[in-house]
């Protein structure tokens, strides 16, 4: 990161003001000599960032891969590791008949229950382990299990793993996302994404939305096609302040702008 302060160098003749968007950041003193230069630096806001990753599963390509392993906060695309964590390792019946509604209607409350129920951080740990994911990390605040990072490459991954389950445990966990609510537990419109492109094909779909601690986050993952072809993930972040509507309109027009290329 740039240090937007200025070196002070002695001059004989009245300082230059610069325009704001320009910094010195660097200056080198040779014997009597003095070295300098400047960098440009826009004051505009920080752009959106969006990650992309299509796996054909029929012919086991990555068909688009756009910034696969940067990372992005999770959001609620985590209650994936914590509904697969509930099937595979550490659910009770009970907690696993609660995964459809936190699946299907991302029931924040269901959520927050079995992530301190079964070992907050310690889920994405064993996910990582049990899938081999390799850039996803728990929250820095373990309460937080939207803060989790990772990537679209790891999110794909998860999918991949998750086709392969039996299927008893495989469609506990993507049976609610095939029949995804079209509005959140929370209120929030779900369709946006993977169901607005693609509505003409079979979807399963896991959204994720966040908004404050420095970013607005719209995520749109899942499987599209007959048998489940493609794994698609979308990530993005946008600038905080952002409109979570906007931020979800990007995610839509990168999803539509998929649906031509695979079909």
């Amino acid at each position: 990161m740039l240090d937007e302060r200025t070196i002070p160098i002695h001059r004989s003749r009245p300082r230059r003001r610069f325009p704001r968007w320009i910094a010195v950041v660097t200056v080198v003193t040779v014997g009597a000599g003095v070295l300098g230069y400047s960098v440009l630096r826009s004051n505009a806001a920080p752009a959106t960032r969006t990650a992309t990753v299509v796996l054909d599963r029929e012919s086991g390509d990555k068909v688009v891969r756009t910034r696969g392993d940067e990372q992005f906060r999770m959001a609620s695309v985590v209650k994936l590791l914590i509904a697969l964590d509930a099937v595979v390792t550490k659910g009770t019946k009970s907690e696993v008949a609660k995964l459809d509604r936190m699946l299907s209607a991302s029931d924040d409350g269901i959520a927050s229950a079995l992530w301190s129920r079964n070992g907050g951080t310690d889920i994405v740990t064993r996910a990582v382990a049990l899938i081999g994911l390799r850039h996803t990390t728990p929250p820095a605040d373990r309460g937080r299990w939207g803060d989790t990072l990772s990537t679209a490459d790891d999110i794909a991954a998860v999918y991949a793993y998750i086709l392969k389950l039996p299927k008893a445990k495989r469609e506990q966990l993507l049976g609610p996302l095939r029949h995804s609510a079209k509005t959140a537990a929370d209120g929030f419109d779900q369709r946006f994404g993977i169901p607005a492109a693609f509505g003409d094909r079979p979807v399963a779909v896991k959204q994720g939305w966040a908004a404050g601690r420095g970013a607005v986050d719209a995520h749109t993952t899942g499987l599209v096609g007959e048998d489940d072809r493609y794994v698609v993930v979308i990530l993005s972040s946008s600038p905080e302040g952002t409109a979570l509507t906007e931020a979800t309109t990007t995610v839509t027009a990168s999803a539509l702008s998929l649906a031509s290329r695979i079909s």
